[in-house]
């Protein structure tokens, strides 16, 4: 039998070969668009251990550096005149949201947000500088300036580092998915 002998397949098989074809194409397009969002949850957990940890560290040294600060501000605070230890304290918070400013977080935030971050760094800033101006210079006002500090300096790279997290649709799958789509249209209008 020759190559012009063979029977030709009917409409129907040629169609149930298209849909098995689109069937198995279909399958292996899931399975690439599961494996890509697999690699992106790996990705994405090693970061969250490593920021585990970071943060856990950096809790430690915290600790031994709160110490060494609140003992230092008190020693200072206890030898300038007060009007300077209050100037201290509001650069301080100014410090804090000109920070805010240079990592742009004011622009990622609600309007409403920004001005209460800046409303209450304002409060502490008095909060902290009018006792301190008066004269009082306990231990535990050192310690707690110095931990309100912080806890806003942290604001700023927890601000920065949401930027930087970034989880969406697995953008290979869909972009093999329209290069089969164009495909099986352009084969269409030839057929």
């Amino acid at each position: 039998m020759t190559h012009a002998d063979e029977p030709r397949p009917s409409i129907f098989a040629l169609a149930r070969q298209l849909v098995g074809g689109v069937i198995k194409l279909a399958k292996l397009e899931l399975a690439q668009g599961r494996q890509e969002i697999g690699e992106m949850l790996a990705e994405t957990r090693t970061g969250v251990v490593m920021f585990a940890v970071a943060f856990a560290i950096v809790l430690i040294a915290l600790v031994t550096l709160d110490i060494f600060f609140v003992l230092g501000l008190l020693a200072l605070f206890e030898v300038l005149p007060p009007v300077a230890s209050a100037i201290i304290i509001v650069a301080a918070f100014v410090a804090v949201l000109a920070l805010y400013g240079a990592f742009g977080a004011f622009g990622r935030l609600p309007a409403v947000v920004t001005i209460g971050i800046v409303v209450l760094v304002a409060l502490l800033a008095v909060g902290f500088a009018v006792p301190v101006y008066l004269g009082f210079s306990a231990a535990w006002l050192s310690a707690l300036f110095v931990f309100v500090f912080q806890l806003l300096l942290a604001g700023v790279f927890v601000a920065r580092g949401i930027s930087h997290v970034r989880i969406g649709p697995p953008e290979q799958t869909i972009a093999s998915v329209k290069e089969d789509i164009a495909w099986a249209k352009r084969l269409l209008k030839r057929g």
